[in-house]
């Protein structure tokens, strides 16, 4: 009879210890969780020299998403031409994107106000 209460005294000690590490589990990483972060990128024309500027600061903050340090949420490419979403693309992939068209304030401003706290990545 002791032997049972023991076993059940153990077993509601272990559920309670998996129960406490998992609400400590999910509070770190609610609490210490990477930044949601859109890249909204100006693709309108640029001098290829320009673009591997632009290109070196996206790889700088892919890097970050893959460590990660931020999370890469969406990547919005856009011109006078139109918009694309994407997911994040691989450095080479971005580098070897081509940009056409020309800038577009206005729309840069429409996606600046529906995307407020998005980082801006635009030719030099």
């Amino acid at each position: 009879m002791a032997s049972n209460q023991l076993n059940k005294a153990l077993i509601k000690i272990v559920g309670l210890g998996w129960a406490a590490f998992a609400i400590a589990a999910i509070a770190i990483r609610v609490v210490f969780a990477a930044p949601d972060v859109v890249l909204l990128v100006d693709r309108s024309y640029c001098e290829p020299t320009a673009w591997a500027v632009v290109a070196d600061t996206y790889q700088e903050l892919y890097q970050q998403d893959q460590r990660g340090h931020i999370n890469l949420e969406a990547v919005i490419l856009f011109s006078d031409l139109g918009e694309e979403t994407t997911e994040p693309l691989a450095p080479e992939a971005f580098r070897s994107l081509n940009t056409y068209g020309q800038s577009s304030p206005e729309r840069q401003t429409d996606l600046m106000a529906q995307y407020p706290d998005a980082r801006l990545l635009q030719c030099p």
